[in-house]
C-alpha cells in the first residue's frame, strides 16, 4: 500500500495544477490526495506527510481543521517554466507591479523571479490598501488578475506557481525513498530545469547570476560543452573540457576561441565547417566534436564526446560486452556518505577518473573499493567500453595467469580448442579492476609489470605479441610497503600501481554518516522499520571493523528478526554485544567543566544528534524548544553561546537561515565522551 501525502492548497485551480505536478514527479511511489479551502476541507484530515501551498494556507487550515500527521510541510514555489520568456521580453528598467492576494507570497514570488536571473526590471510588490503606482507599466500576477489596477493595460498572467526543487527535495527525505527512487524523481525535475535554461539562453541574457546558473549544471554533465558567441568569443567551457584541454575556464571566457585554444584545427572547425561533426585527437584523446547553431543570437554551441562515448560509432561488440555482464553497474551517486573524508575522497577520484594512468585503491576490508573502481570507470572516458573485475586471491597462480592473459589452443591439458582470450584481451579500450592485488605470486608481478610497462601481452603457450588499450585500477587491504621490505612484493610494480593512489576511509572515521547507511540499507530491502535512539547510538559506537559490507550484514540481520517493524536495543545488542567507547575518553580529558556545563552539552548536542538523525539541521530555535521539552531550560540566547563555544571547538557546524546547524565527527565522539563521563559521576566512579 502507497505512503499518504496530503496537499492543501486555497483555491481549486492551485489544487488542479499543484496535484499534477505531485502526480507527475511522484505519482508512482506515493499516493496524493488534494484539498482547496475554497472548495471546503472535511474536519480531520490524516496522511503520513501534509504539504501546505503556502504559510497562509497552513496557518488558515489549521484553524478549521484537525490535522494528524507526523510531518509536516509548508512548500515553496516558483514561477513556471512556462512562462519565463514573457518575462523576459519586458523592456530593461521597466518598472513591474507584481500582484498577488497575499503580501508575504507576493515577496516571495519577486525573490524567487531575482533568484531565476530575471533582474532586469524593477520590480514593485502590490499592496491591496493601495490603488495607484507611479510610472508603473506592467502587471504581473500568478493568477490574481482581478487584483491588477484597471489602468495597467499590460498584464501578464504567470499562471500558478510550482513547487520549487527545495520543496521536492524535503518530500523526498520525509518518505525515505531510495537512491534509485531518489534518481529518477530528480531526472524528472530535471528536465524542467534544462527547459528553463534554454529559455534563458535564447534570450540572451548575460547576468551574473544566469552566468552561474548555467555553468552549475553544465558542470554537472559528462560531456565538454563549448560555447562561442557572434563575436567568436567563449562564452561556455565546463569542467570536462578544463580536464581535456589543460586549461582553467577563467583564463579562456571571454577570449576569441583562436586565441586560446591550443589546437587551431579545433576551432576552424567549430568556426567555419559546415560539417555538423568531427574526429579530432585533443592531448592524446579521440574526441568527436558535434556542434550546432541557435540561429537567435548566432551562437555556437559544440559537445565534445569521447569516441566510446559518441553514439554514432558504439558498436555491436560494446553492447555485446553489456549483454555479457563486463559492465560496471556503480557510479558515485551509490557512495553513501556526507562525512568530509569520503567527500574529499570522491572529489579526488573524480580527477584520477578524467586521466588513463594506473589507480591504486587501498582501504580496510569492506570499505567499497570496488565500488568506487566502477564509479572511477563510469565517470572517465572510457565508461562505455567494457570493465572487468578479477579477485586475484580467489584463483591459483596458474589459472589465474590463464584468466588475465589467456591462452593458445594446445597450451596445456583440457585446454578449449581455438585458445581462449583473456581479461586483459576482453578488457581493451576499458578498464581492468584487479583487487586483492598484494596476493598475487612473484612470477604474475613480473608478467604485470611488462604489460604495464610495454601495453601488450602473451598469451599462455603463445609467441603472438598482443598490444591492448586497458586502464588499470588494482586495490588491496594489506601494507604493500611491509611486503616490500619482506621481498613479498616488487618495489618497481608498486610504484608502476601506485601512479594515482586513493585510500578509503573506514567506517569508524566517518560514523556520522553510518544513520544515512543504515537508513539506505532500510530502503533497498523494500521494508520500512522504526530504529529505537538507544539502538541507533550502539550502532553509531560500534567499531565495524567490516566496515560498510559489515554494516549490511547487521541491518540485514536486524530487518530479519524485529518485529512490528522495530528495531531495538537488545535486538543490536544481541547481535554486536553491549560495547564500550574506544579511543574517545582519552581524547577530551583535557575538558574543563563542571557539571552543569557538562548537561547543557550533552543536551544541546543530543537534540542536534537527534535533528540531524532524521535528515534536517537543527536551527537554534528548534534547539531551545526542544530543550525545554525535556524540562531543561535555556534561553535563546544562552543557547546562542553555547552554540559558539561548540562551534569554536569543532563539535558541531554553523549555518545560516535553513541550513541550520550540523554536529561534526569531532561532535559525535565528544558526545559520547560526555555521556560516559556523566555516567561516571552519578556512579561516583571514576575512568
Amino acid at each position: 500500500m502507497k505512503r499518504k501525502l496530503v496537499l492543501i492548497s486555497g483555491s481549486k485551480q492551485t489544487k488542479l495544477i499543484l496535484n499534477k505536478q505531485l502526480i507527475d514527479l511522484l505519482g508512482d511511489y506515493i499516493s496524493i490526495h488534494c484539498f482547496a479551502i475554497d472548495e471546503g476541507l472535511p474536519k480531520e484530515i490524516e496522511g503520513d506527510v501534509v504539504l501546505y501551498s503556502s504559510e497562509s494556507i497552513e496557518e488558515e487550515a489549521k484553524g478549521i481543521l484537525a490535522i494528524n500527521s507526523p510531518n509536516e510541510i509548508v512548500g515553496n514555489r516558483t514561477i513556471h517554466y512556462k512562462h519565463i520568456s514573457q518575462l523576459l521580453k519586458i523592456p530593461v528598467h521597466t518598472k513591474v507591479l507584481i500582484v498577488n492576494d497575499d503580501d508575504k507570497e507576493t515577496l516571495k514570488l519577486i525573490e524567487s523571479l531575482y533568484q531565476l536571473g530575471i533582474n532586469h526590471v524593477q520590480f514593485i510588490p502590490f499592496k491591496k490598501q493601495k490603488t495607484y503606482y507611479e510610472g508603473v507599466e506592467v502587471a504581473v500576477s500568478p493568477g490574481e488578475l482581478h487584483l491588477c489596477p484597471p489602468y495597467i493595460k499590460n498584464v501578464i498572467d504567470i499562471g500558478v506557481r510550482l513547487f520549487d526543487m527545495a520543496t521536492v527535495f524535503e518530500i523526498i527525505k520525509s518518505f525515505g525513498f531510495n537512491q534509485s527512487n531518489h534518481s529518477i524523481i530528480w531526472d524528472r525535475y530535471l528536465r524542467n530545469i534544462i527547459e528553463l535554461q534554454k529559455k534563458l539562453i535564447e534570450a540572451q541574457e548575460k547576468m551574473k547570476t544566469l552566468h552561474f546558473h548555467v555553468k552549475s549544471v553544465v558542470n554537472t554533465v559528462e560531456d565538454g560543452i563549448l560555447a562561442v558567441d557572434s563575436t567568436q568569443k567563449i562564452t561556455l567551457f565546463n569542467k570536462r573540457l578544463e580536464a581535456l584541454f589543460q586549461l582553467a575556464s577563467s583564463d579562456v571566457m571571454n577570449h576569441e576561441i583562436k586565441d586560446v585554444l591550443p589546437q587551431r584545427d579545433v576551432a576552424d572547425f567549430i568556426l567555419l565547417s559546415e560539417e555538423k561533426s568531427k574526429y579530432f585527437i585533443i592531448n592524446g584523446y579521440e574526441i568527436v566534436i558535434y556542434k550546432s547553431l541557435i540561429k537567435e543570437d548566432n551562437t555556437i554551441v559544440s559537445t565534445f564526446k569521447s569516441v566510446n562515448q559518441a553514439f554514432e560509432i558504439e558498436g555491436k561488440a560494446q553492447l555485446e560486452t553489456r549483454k555479457n555482464g563486463s559492465s560496471a553497474k556503480y557510479n558515485y551517486r551509490d557512495i553513501i556518505g556526507e562525512h568530509k573524508s569520503l567527500t574529499n575522497t570522491i572529489a579526488l577520484s573524480k580527477k584520477m577518473a578524467l586521466t588513463n594512468y594506473p589507480i591504486l585503491i587501498q582501504g580496510e576490508t569492506g570499505t567499497g573499493k570496488e565500488l568506487f573502481a566502477q564509479s572511477i570507470h563510469n565517470y572517465s572516458n572510457r565508461k562505455n567500453g567494457p570493465f572487468l573485475a578479477v579477485n586475484c586471491s580467489a584463483m591459483t597462480e596458474t589459472l589465474l595467469e590463464s584468466e588475465l592473459f589467456g591462452y593458445d589452443e594446445g597450451s596445456f591439458t583440457g585446454a578449449q580448442k581455438g585458445g581462449k582470450k583473456g581479461f586483459f584481451e576482453n578488457a581493451n579500450n576499458g578498464t581492468i579492476f584487479l583487487d586483492e592485488i598484494g596476493d598475487i605470486s612473484s612470477r604474475l608481478q613480473t608478467q604485470l609489470l611488462r604489460v604495464l610497462q610495454e601495453k601488450e601481452i602473451r598469451r599462455v603457450g603463445g609467441s603472438r605479441v598482443i598490444p591492448i588499450d586497458v586502464r588499470i585500477i588494482t586495490a588491496t587491504h594489506n601494507n604493500l610497503l611491509g611486503k616490500i621490505k619482506q621481498n613479498l612484493f616488487r618495489e618497481d610494480l608498486y610504484y608502476r600501481l601506485n601512479v594515482l593512489g586513493l585510500t578509503l576511509p573506514p567506517l569508524r572515521e566517518r560514523r556520522a554518516d553510518i544513520p544515512l547507511l543504515i537508513h539506505h540499507f532500510i530502503s533497498k530491502s523494500r521494508t520500512w522499520a522504526n530504529i529505537e535512539k538507544e539502538a541507533m547510538d550502539l550502532l553509531i559506537e560500534h567499531e565495524w571493523l567490516g566496515n560498510i559490507r559489515e554494516l549490511k550484514g547487521v541491518v540485514e540481520y536486524l530487518l530479519t528478526i524485529s518485529e512490528e517493524n522495530e528495531i531495538k536495543t537488545e535486538d543490536v545488542e544481541s547481535r554486536l554485544g553491549k560495547q564500550k567507547i574506544k579511543s574517545t575518553l582519552n581524547d577530551f580529558e583535557n575538558e574543563s567543566f563542571d557539571l552543569l556545563e557538562l548537561q547543557e552539552n550533552r543536551a544541546i548536542l543530543e537534540a542536534i544528534k537527534e535533528c540531524n538523525e532524521n535528515g534536517k539541521a537543527a536551527s537554534r530555535d528548534w534547539i531551545t524548544f526542544n530543550l525545554r521539552d525535556i524540562s531543561f531550560i535555556l534561553t535563546n540566547q544562552q543557547v546562542r553561546k553555547r552554540l559558539d563555544l561548540l562551534e569554536v571547538k569543532e563539535y558541531i557546524i554553523k549555518r545560516r537561515g535553513r541550513a541550520g546547524t550540523k554536529i561534526t565527527e569531532k561532535g559525535l565522539n565528544y558526545l559520547y565522551y560526555l555521556k560516559a563521563k556523566q555516567n561516571c559521576i552519578i556512579n561516583k566512579s571514576i575512568y
